[in-house]
């Protein structure tokens, strides 16, 4: 089935709504003082082909003058909107001056819409915006209804700037009409932690019974609670149909591990453990002698570490006689679940636990661990090498090894 993920409309819904939390209430400054008798403007549901309109002051409640540097419409705003003004650019307010704001809405089609007018002034808080919001509706409304299972997503405790597992919707129509999405975004103040991919598309209608899902993955961009909503709207919908999100960014755990390297130069293969116990009897020759540190190591988590918020790291070995004479790392838990199934290859176990790259990606601080791939003449001969150190892993490439990407993330 096709994916796609939230549509760019979402991101001027989430801009709209971000620079709102502007607030125009009142700013203080040498400046003067910058007033206004509405920060928002809430036109509600308006039937098509209606025009309503609703005035904002603007005014000087300070001491001294102050100016306008810019009074313009938003680029993002929808065009049912009208925007007349006695505010303008260069425009000066002595104390106790006002000037006006009048915003006619007049939707032609049915749908929830926004809209904004910059407000930027030579006071203290010089970037203020005016938003407004409304919706059409035409005699659709109500015809059918939209439901979440389930009703709200609640994302565990997630690492600062690393992407969650995901987390799946369904969007439910009650009927009994069918109902076509014309809007399905991402809105509220940590709206850009979320990201989703599905089935469920704009213009393509659901039939009455029948469900799309979105699945959403969540990556905080900074410590504690980030809330968002899904908002989705239809011609057919009586209101707007929310989900709420919410997750919790944390900050990474400490790490109980150092994953080290060992290298066997007779048969060109490297192993890794965060086992001290197997580390130290490889050291003593357990597993025959020749093995030795390549003085490489990185840090990660222990297998029963859950706290850490990091993902275990399956560990198979080649099937003697048959596979690879080496071993094999994922955190991936799909390419761990196809490996199982891969008769040249041996499952041992979890080995340790680790950050996973988001699209191939570390998060900011991170230490990428490259898996390389010398693929050899034969099965027997194919090795797998995880690099944390760019000189080395510049060698690897020189030397012919075949660069796989980083499938780790390391924290300092």
């Amino acid at each position: 089935m096709h994916q796609h993920a939230i549509p760019i409309g979402a991101r001027i819904a989430r801009l709209l709504l971000a620079i709102a939390g502007l607030a125009i209430a009142s700013s203080v400054g040498a400046q003067g003082r910058f007033c206004a008798s509405n920060d928002t403007l809430l036109f509600g549901d308006r039937p098509v082909g209606s025009s309503t309109s609703v005035t904002a002051t603007i005014g000087n409640c300070g001491d001294q003058p102050w100016s306008f540097t810019d009074v313009s419409i938003h680029p993002a705003t929808g065009p049912a909107y009208h925007v007349g003004a006695t505010c303008a650019t260069g425009l000066t307010l002595a104390p106790g001056g006002a000037c006006s704001v009048t915003v006619t809405f007049a939707p032609m089609v049915p749908g929830q819409t926004s809209g904004g007018v910059w407000l930027r002034n030579t006071t203290s808080t010089p970037d203020q915006l005016l938003t407004f919001y409304g919706r059409g509706v035409d005699a659709q409304a109500g015809t059918a209804s939209l439901s979440f299972a389930p009703p709200a997503l609640s994302f565990a405790g997630q690492i600062v700037g690393t992407p969650s597992a995901g987390l799946t919707v369904q969007l439910v129509n009650q009927g009994p009409a069918p109902l076509t999405p014309s809007a399905v975004v991402l809105t509220g103040p940590a709206a850009y932690d979320y990201s989703a991919t599905g089935s469920c598309h704009v213009g393509v209608p659901i039939a009455a019974g029948k469900a799309c899902w979105l699945t959403f993955f969540f990556q905080p961009a900074a410590l504690g609670e980030r809330l968002a909503n899904l908002v989705v709207d239809s011609p057919q919908l009586a209101n707007l149909a929310i989900l709420p999100i919410g997750g919790v960014g944390i900050a990474i755990a400490s790490t109980d591990a150092d994953v080290v390297e060992f290298f066997y130069p007779p048969l060109n293969t490297y192993f890794l453990t965060a086992s001290l116990a197997e580390a130290a009897f490889i050291d003593a020759g357990g597993v025959g002698s020749g093995w030795m540190r390549t003085g490489f190591h990185f840090h990660a988590w222990t297998v029963d570490n859950v706290a850490s918020g990091a993902v275990p790291v399956c560990r198979f070995t080649g099937t003697p006689d048959l596979g690879p004479d080496s071993h094999f790392f994922t955190a991936d838990d799909n390419e761990c679940t196809v490996v199982k199934t891969n008769p040249y290859w041996l499952y041992e176990g979890l080995a340790f636990r680790a950050l996973p790259p988001s699209s191939g990606v570390c998060a900011a601080g991170m230490t990428p661990v490259v898996r390389f791939l010398w693929p050899g003449t034969e099965v027997a001969l194919l090795r797998h090498r995880y690099v944390v150190d760019p000189a080395e892993a510049a060698r690897m490439r020189a030397a012919g090894w075949l660069e796989e990407g980083a499938v780790f993330c390391a924290p300092p």
